[in-house]
């Protein structure tokens, strides 16, 4: 009897923590596989230099032609791990690099206002990040560069 109750108290728990969304999250609540992009929209037809990467290792350096894009698929850690993905963004506006590092994606907190479900797309302008929401079909504008013009010196 006690063996009973132990499986179906277990059972009830994973049931909860599949069909719970949690208030903090980043993308919304879906089981899956997930779809990141970045999209170059610089209006000035620049390339943009994107070097992305997760605490499993790096993603690679891409050059990232206008209108084109980088993108790559993740599963999500579920239940006892954090997927977090970061990215370096380069482009020359007018004769000077502009760059910054954008968290792209965090299990564990909001990293932008809309949720993002199967796939999370951000667009790269001269103004800075542009985030597609999924449920209302629009692009918002997120993030703008940093104010200061180099990288952070915490480099992966």
């Amino acid at each position: 009897m006690c063996r009973i109750k132990k499986s179906s108290f277990f059972a009830t728990l994973l049931a909860i923590a599949i069909l719970t969304p949690t208030c903090k999250t980043a993308r919304g609540f879906y089981l899956g596989q997930r779809n990141l992009h970045i999209v170059n929209w610089l209006e000035n037809g620049e390339k943009l230099m994107a070097r992305c990467w997760s605490k499993d290792g790096s993603l690679g350096t891409r050059i990232v032609r206008n209108k084109e894009e980088f993108k790559w698929k993740f599963d999500e850690k579920i239940f006892f791990g954090h997927t977090k993905f970061e990215c370096d963004l380069e482009f020359n506006d007018q004769g000077q690099p502009r760059r910054g590092r954008f968290v792209v994606y965090d299990s564990k907190q909001m990293v932008r206002r809309r949720s993002c479900y199967q796939n999370c797309m951000w667009g790269v302008g001269v103004y800075g990040l542009y985030a597609f929401d999924e449920k209302d079909k629009k692009w918002d504008y997120e993030i703008p560069w940093p104010s200061k013009n180099r990288f952070a010196s915490s480099a992966q």
